[in-house]
């Protein structure tokens, strides 16, 4: 690759020659984009490859990425480095995907960057549908509906109910964004039981768990990656699952379904995506060499097993096919509650 740039940049300063000199160098100029796609197509990857994970260091993707990127460099010969880039629901880092060119940036989102992000703000940079190619469905889980059990009277979902219809504004929920489904299923459940809850967003599940155990926020729909330590101690309530059965880890936890809640049973989830264009081949090998990992190896799979997730690495259909009908789903719920972010 650099010695293509270089020559590139020679291009831009010809020396004074005859025409015909000048033509051959206009066409070398124009070689370097299409050498580049050649590169990054046929013998991909020859650079270090870059996975931006929208979420902080800590978060329960974390451990899983890292535990993977070994497997990936050995499969491929090549480095891969994860960036940690939280920020606006996971917008940021998909923002960062969508728009890199080297053929060598990847990112790993939590659901809402490929499938609400522009019902939420028409004005974003990318258009879901249109940016990414998925690569692999990496975990789905069950949120548990988390509440701190010292704010308000009772740990059951049937007494926040009651409590919040007493003192409307009065309670707070955490989300990890505008648009992703911790913040749409509450305001989806809000509005079916004319709630009064104050939305506070967080950057990412750790911070947000904190603050949930500390009293600053009450309720939220945790993964339990991040409640399990803050339930055990005794610091937080785990009052609902949102599976359609309780997780075995989990098995004194009733679901929403059970609680008859207004809303249909949901999930969190995990995706590798590439920027649109991404070779489907390559794609395809890289799922091969995840599914691999997480069935030999326990630190691919982050510890998220031992909590009840489903640890998957499926093919690309099979990411995009959830993220269609995820699409469908809560973008419904954004149109019809009318929610708008900027983020």
């Amino acid at each position: 690759m650099t010695p293509i740039s270089a020559g590139a940049a020679s291009c831009r300063r010809p020396p004074v020659a005859l025409m015909s000199r000048r033509r051959v160098l206009a066409s070398l100029c124009a070689m370097p984009a299409l050498g580049s796609v050649s590169l990054a197509q046929g013998h991909w990857p020859n650079q270090t490859v870059r996975i931006l994970l929208g979420q902080p260091a800590g978060s329960a993707s974390d451990p899983m990425a890292r535990g993977l990127a070994p497997h990936l460099a050995a499969a491929f010969g090549q480095p891969f480095v994860i960036e940690n880039m939280p920020g606006a629901g996971g917008t940021a880092a998909a923002a960062a995907v969508a728009r890199a060119s080297d053929g060598h940036t990847l990112g790993i989102v939590l659901g809402g960057p490929t499938t609400t992000a522009k019902a939420m703000n028409p004005n974003l940079s990318y258009d879901p549908r249109t940016a990414f190619q998925p690569i692999s469905l990496l975990v789905r889980s069950s949120f548990v509906l988390t509440v701190h059990p010292a704010s308000f009277p009772g740990a059951r979902f049937a007494d926040i109910i009651d409590y919040a219809r007493a003192h409307p504004g009065r309670l707070s929920y955490a989300s990890i964004g505008p648009g992703t489904v911790t913040h749409l299923a509450m305001e989806e459940l809000k509005a079916a039981l004319g709630l009064d809850i104050v939305h506070v967003p967080y950057r990412g599940f750790p911070q947000a768990s904190l603050d949930l155990a500390a009293g600053r926020c009450q309720l939220m729909f945790n993964v339990a990656t991040a409640a399990a330590e803050h339930m055990a101690a005794g610091r937080l309530t785990g009052v609902a699952q949102t599976g359609p059965a309780r997780m075995s880890t989990l098995p004194d936890v009733p679901t929403l379904s059970e609680l008859k809640a207004p809303t249909a049973p949901f999930f969190g989830w995990s995706g590798l995506i590439a920027p649109a264009g991404f070779p489907d081949s390559s794609a395809r090998r890289i799922a091969a060499v995840i599914r691999a990992a997480f069935a030999a190896d326990p630190a691919a799979r982050g510890g998220l097993d031992r909590v009840g997730s489903e640890v998957l690495g499926t093919d690309p259909d099979e990411l995009q096919a959830l993220q269609d009908s995820e699409a469908t789903r809560w973008n419904a719920v954004i149109a019809r509650l009318g929610l708008r972010s900027t983020e």
